[in-house]
């Protein structure tokens, strides 16, 4: 069992005793070899080498930052060069577009508000011709003003409204005598109750009873109405001026079975409207 120990015990010794020999023995040191010393004609040649290499550097370098410095104010000039025709060129197109710019709004303005004036214009001229068309219907329209007094009537005893139509442009505006003998013959006809005294003062003294009065009343515009209707044109509007008050004239209700077109005004103005009113519908009605 301890065979191939004791083969491997005299190895290890002489491997131990090689080792320590080595170690003892001193190991021989290697001197350089000296470098040969130059000459001094050999260093001055050296330095002035290195200096001529340096002045042609230096030259190289003057000539290259000359040429870089030449380079850079030519492309300062060029630059500049271009950039003043880049501008007058923008400048020149920047005016063109702001000449047509401005010309563009111009001729747009001038459209529109041609348009915006034609259009107000137009809408005017339009009012205005509608204005015309019925001041021209009112042209043609003759008026028949008929008080029912059998006194004379003279220029001072025509009543206001009468004065007033006359004035309004129909073509003809006559005022009927009727202490004379009356003929009509216009396409409007007013019968003036209100500048005819239906009543006189003395019969309302008289009478005591208002239903008595009111009677009377109704009698006598039933009377003028009737003489009025025998008179009027086959194409005649008639209009009873009157002022009733609280009482209401059947005569006026009634004239729809012999008047095809009539009215009742009983103010002024109420009449002047009537009266035009009426106009445009006798012209009408003369156009069938």
């Amino acid at each position: 069992m301890h065979l191939p120990y004791l083969f491997k015990l005299p190895q290890t010794w002489l491997l131990e005793i090689y080792l320590l020999i080595a170690q003892a023995t001193p190991t021989p040191k290697i001197t350089p070899k000296p470098s040969p010393t130059p000459t001094p004609s050999a260093d001055v040649e050296l330095l002035k080498s290195q200096i001529q290499f340096l002045q042609d550097a230096n030259t190289r370098l003057n000539n290259s930052f000359g040429s870089f410095v030449n380079a850079i104010n030519l492309s300062f000039v060029v630059f500049t060069i271009i950039f003043g025709l880049v501008g007058t060129v923008s400048v020149y197109f920047f005016n063109q577009s702001l000449k047509e710019a401005r010309q563009m709004v111009r001729s747009e303005v001038e459209r529109r508000l041609q348009a915006s004036v034609s259009e107000v214009v137009g809408q005017q001229v339009d009012k205005l011709k509608q204005i015309l068309d019925r001041e021209e219907v009112l042209g043609n329209i003759s008026v028949d003003y008929v008080i029912p007094q059998n006194q004379v009537l003279t220029v001072d005893d025509y009543p206001e409204e009468y004065l007033l139509l006359a004035e309004r442009g129909f073509k003809n505006t006559r005022i009927q005598d009727a202490s004379k003998r009356i003929r009509i013959s216009g396409n409007v006809v007013v019968l003036d109750l209100v500048n005819y005294q239906l009543v006189s003062d003395a019969e309302r003294g008289s009478i005591k009873e208002e239903a008595d009065i009111d009677k009377l009343i109704e009698d006598r515009v039933a009377d003028k109405i009737n003489k009025i209707v025998k008179l009027l044109p086959n194409k005649a509007v008639l209009i009873v001026y009157i002022r009733p008050g609280k009482q209401r004239i059947n005569a006026i209700d009634q004239l729809s079975e012999n008047v095809r077109y009539y009215a009742s005004a009983n103010t002024p103005v109420n009449l002047m409207g009537t009266v035009v009113d009426s106009a445009y519908v006798a012209d009408s009605w003369n156009k069938f």
